[in-house]
């Protein structure tokens, strides 16, 4: 059985190249469009991975995600990976380096954009388990 990643991104071009990349390679691929929406489908899907954009709704939007996905009220979600994928050069970690609650909004990982694909694809391997 393939598994399930949910990519979270505003991009449709993004969506759907990120979607043939994975699908070529054997993953099932859900998508959402917003938070609110990839919120939704992390608990109704319970994918493998989530590939999470920052900036969708409004600035701050990928970080409720991975704050609501880790640390939320259903706590089934707090073990699925995440991968956040941005336009912005620099990593969360580094970003929110001196802020107490870093550790809310920082992903399992992070890469930039546009993706290095054999790099994304390790990355997907190594958190999927494959």
């Amino acid at each position: 059985m393939a598994k399930k990643i949910l990519i979270v991104d505003d991009d449709a071009d993004f969506r759907a190249s990120v979607t043939e990349v994975l699908t070529h390679v054997g993953y099932e691929v859900v998508t959402a469009i917003n938070g609110k929406e990839g919120l939704q489908k992390a608990l109704s899907e319970r994918p493998a991975l989530i590939v999470l954009d920052i900036m969708m709704e409004h600035d701050w939007a990928g970080y409720e995600v991975n704050q609501a996905v880790k640390f939320g009220s259903d706590e089934s979600t707090a073990s699925i990976p995440i991968l956040m994928v941005s336009s912005i050069p620099t990593d969360p970690a580094a970003r929110f380096c001196r802020a107490t609650e870093a550790g809310m909004v920082t992903p399992d990982d992070y890469l930039t954009k546009p993706l290095d694909i054999p790099e994304f694809l390790a990355r997907v391997r190594t958190f999927v388990g494959e």
